[in-house]
This record gives C-alpha cells, structure tokens and sequence, in this order.
C-alpha cells in the first residue's frame, strides 16, 4: 500500500500488512469486512483525533502543480485586481459571496463539479469565441491544413479555411479556441523536432501507464467472481510472468559488472543507426561514446544526480523509439525495456525493479491459491462480485491515455537533423503558435505542462463539501480564508487539521478514523 505516497520504493521497503491486521471479524463471506473497530486502528496509530498529526501534504510543504496560472488574489493588481474582485465587481457582489459564481454544485448536490474553461472562463477570456491571433510562421515549422490532412490526420479546422492566412511560405491564423487542435497538432510536431528525448519520453511513460491500467483492468475482476477455467488461466498467466522475472533475475545475477552487457551494444546501435535519420545515428553514436567508457573503466563511483539521471533516461527512451521504428519485430522487446526504464528511480538497479515486479506476483499467485483453496474446501464464491465503479474508473483512464497517445504519435519524424539555427527558428514559431496560450498555461520547452485541476489533495481521506457548508452557512471563507491571499494555482489554501478539530470533536462532530479515510489503494494509480 502506498498509502498515499505514490513512492513505490518506499511501499515496497514496508513491513507487508495482512488483511486481518485489521479485519478481524470475519464470519464468512457475507460479513461486512469494512467494520473494523476503532480499537484496532489506536494499536498501531495514535488513540483519538486530538493526536492526529498534521496532513503530510502540508507537512512536506508540498502543493498541486495544476500547469495553469492563475490566482484568486492577483500577483499584479496594478494590472488586474485579481478574479474575486473581478467578480465581486461584475456580479455586484460581495467578496466573500463570490465562490459560488464558479464552484458549482455537482450531481447529488454533495460536491462541487470541476471547473471547465467554457463555463467559467470564457466570459471574459474569449467572449469573440477566440483567444487572439496566430502570427505567420514558415510552414516547415506549422503545417498548414492541406499538408496535415495529406499526412493522414483530420480535425475541426476542416471547413475553417477563413481563418488561416498561407503565403509566401507562411501560414498564419486569425482565430485561436480554446485547445485549438491546429496549434496543439502543431506543437506535437515542433516538440518531436526540437526536443525529441522529451517526446520520447513522454510516450515511453504513456505507453507504460496504458500497459500497467490495462494490466490492473484485468485483474479488476475479484478472484471470487472468476469462474474455475478463469481461475485457472489467471494462475498460470501468473506464474508465466514468475518464470519470465526469474530468468531475466538470474541473467543479471551472472553478470560480472558493468560492462558485462558492452559486447552487444554495437549490435543495438547498428540497429538505431538503421533508423535513417540523423537523430537515429546521433543516438547510435552516443551509445558507442558510452561503450567506450565504460570498457575504459570510467563508470560513476555513486547514484547519478537527479537531472542527470533524467537526461539519461531520455536519451534511452529516444534510442528504443528509434530502434522499435528500424526494426517492427523488436517492439515487444523494446517496450518492455521502456517500462523497466520508467519503474527505475535514482540509485536503484534493475535487479531491485524486477525483484520488487516479482515479490508483487508472488503475493497474487498466493491469493489466487487460496481462492482456490476455498473453492476445494467447498466454499462457494458469492453471485455478485464485480467491481464495476472500478472497473469503469480504469476505462475511462484507459481511454485518455489512449486518446494522449494517439494525439501524440500524429506529429511526424523529423525528415532530417535540426541544425542550431533551425532549432532557433522553430523556437520562436513555438512562442508564435503559444502566444495566445500563455496568459493561462505553463510550458516546458515546446511542450504544454498538461492541467490536473480538481484532482483530490488529500488522497486517502474521504471529503464531501455539502455536510461541512452547513455549519458554516455556506461562508467558504471559513475554512478557505487563505483564498484571498492565494496568487498562484499551486496554493493549497486551507487550514489543516486544526481547522478540522473546531467540529470534529467529542460530544459533537464523529471522529471516528473510518469518517475521513480510506485505507485501500485507488484503482487508478
């Protein structure tokens, strides 16, 4: 369990915790196993919530990074006096009357709905339907409509020819929505030429999120609600997977060092220089620079740093793409490898990844022992075992990474090396193309930093606005009064546990652990 963290290396350093550490009433299976005594929850953690410490992500000073700028308050207010005085002035409201003009109640009216850019900003940031303007660019940098659709590709500028302005080997655009796909197909492309380590990165982490939720939508089917001949093909897919981590085990055991795996690199770089293109031998060429190292003894004495490791990493996710792209046959091979590059951290050797890939099997081929245990024993699973809020949660994530993947496998291969100069160049057509993004959104280099708003803060505890509104007559200001201070969308702008502690109290509000937390992981990792 990560409980929260999200590090998987420090889940899986911890002590593993049997179900009935804390359920320990079990009467067959119809028990409601969720009732666990509050009793069993102060053996191992404090007793009462007067003791409870502070949230960790306040603890660590840690914040959203929503990639959107924006504040309630303004961090400029000679320019802008910032949107809740915007709003107070528009609506002839007072301030703290305004939370209610964005943050809407959701279906069930328990929660609020997220925010979306065409019903709470458009208002004022596109009332003409357009953000601005794209100023022309040299059509090498920004295709035109004509040689996107000649690529393959379709989108919603088709029938727009108005709005493009294309000549003298420029193209311009005179209308710019909100997630224009001209721009973003566009972006996509100049990314690809001007950084393609980070594209390739990218991709590597979207191709191992799918295969891992994938993964997880198979097994979102408890083992209770798999018939026999499914149970058994779960068993052995499992132990497939064990025999598989083993031998990949044993092979790195034998290795003698480093540079046990030199004599096939030049097979490996043949094969990325056999990609035709100069980034393909670029990638071949700096493996061999790295052979020689190593078969020179110069190997680092300690963990690379950070950033280091990072631009390392890249660098490898872009020579698997330009291998998977030399030769078709080599793809399974080569995402494998991209999903072990990804599950590496700083310091930590492959041999830890697959030993921790192997101990998470393991435990799966021991529930699925006892499951069948059961059923030899006579125990019958019960009718309805399905987990389908889970199961749609994970198609749903599925389906958006398979949408990012898509969108983002439409920009073409660079035709050829990008020069220092083209590199300038297309540089400044990105600023060109994001000039009417900017005001609102973050970028990385040529890339856009992608939104998370409206995703849980506190992730193992279990909130609901409506019965907490009630108290305090519907005052946000109450347990959010830092909002009219907060100038940066990365402000987590409320109070913490202590805030909680004013209701949550003897003789007053629960404080029971099971009120607030969840204690399984997501299904959505």
């Amino acid at each position: 369990m990560l409980f929260g963290s999200g590090d998987t290396r420090k889940a899986a350093a911890a002590p593993s915790l049997a179900c009935a550490r804390c359920h320990v009433e079990h009467r067959g299976r119809e028990a409601r196993l969720a009732a666990v005594d509050e009793v069993q929850c102060g053996q191992c953690h404090f007793r009462g919530f007067a003791r409870h410490p502070e949230f960790a992500v306040l603890r660590a000073r840690s914040a959203e990074a929503p990639g959107i700028k924006f504040g309630h308050d303004s961090a400029q207010p000679g320019k802008f006096a910032g949107h809740l005085a915007e709003v107070a002035r528009t609506k002839g409201l007072r301030t703290e009357r305004t939370c209610g003009e964005c943050h809407q109640r959701g279906p069930g009216q328990r929660d609020f709905s997220a925010l979306s850019f065409d019903l709470h900003c458009a208002s004022c940031h596109a009332k003409d339907g357009s953000l601005g303007a794209v100023d022309p660019v040299p059509q090498d940098d920004a295709l035109p409509p004509d040689r996107i659709a000649a690529l393959g590709v379709r989108g919603p500028w088709t029938g727009r020819g108005e709005e493009f302005q294309i000549g003298r080997g420029k193209v311009g655009k005179s209308v710019v929505r909100h997630a224009d796909e001209w721009v973003l197909f566009n972006l996509r492309k100049l990314r690809r030429e001007i950084d393609p380590e980070g594209w390739s990165a990218e991709r590597g982490a979207l191709l191992a999120r799918l295969s891992q939720l994938q993964r997880r939508l198979a097994q979102a089917t408890p083992l209770a609600g798999l018939d026999d001949p499914a149970l058994r093909m779960r068993e052995q897919a499992i132990e497939a997977e064990i025999r598989g981590l083993d031998g990949r085990i044993g092979a790195q055991a034998k290795a003698t060092g480093v540079a046990a795996g030199l004599s096939r690199l030049d097979e490996v770089g043949n094969a990325i220089g056999a990609a035709g293109d100069a980034a393909g031998r670029g990638e071949a060429d700096r493996l061999r620079a790295g052979a020689e190292a190593l078969a020179h003894g110069m190997v680092p004495d300690a963990a690379l740093p950070g950033e280091e490791f990072e631009a390392r990493r890249r660098e490898l996710l872009a020579a698997l793409d330009a291998i998977e792209a030399a030769d078709p046959t080599l793809a399974p091979r080569a995402q494998d490898l991209r999903r072990r590059a990804l599950a590496l951290a700083p310091g930590e050797a492959g041999l830890d990844t697959l030993g921790r890939a192997r101990d998470q099997r393991q435990a799966e081929l021991a529930r699925v022992s006892d499951e069948r245990a059961l059923r030899a024993a006579g125990i019958q699973p019960p009718g309805e075992a399905l987990l389908e809020p889970e199961r749609a949660a994970l198609g749903r994530a599925i389906d958006d990474a398979q949408a990012r993947l898509a969108a983002l496998s439409e920009a073409p291969p660079p035709a050829a090396g990008v020069t220092a100069e083209e590199r300038q160049r297309k540089q400044e057509s990105v600023e060109a193309l994001t000039g009417p993004c900017v005001k609102c959104h973050l970028f990385s280099g040529a890339a856009l930093v992608r939104p998370v708003a409206a995703r849980p803060v506190l992730v193992r505890a279990r909130f609901e606005h409506q019965p907490h509104l009630l108290p305090v007559q519907g005052d946000c200001y109450h347990c959010h009064g830092a909002v009219r201070q907060s100038k940066v969308s990365a402000d987590l702008n409320f109070g913490g546990v202590q805030g909680c502690r004013e209701c949550h109290k003897p003789r007053s509000v629960s404080q029971d652990c099971q009120t607030c937390h969840r204690y399984h992981p997501p299904a959505i990792p």
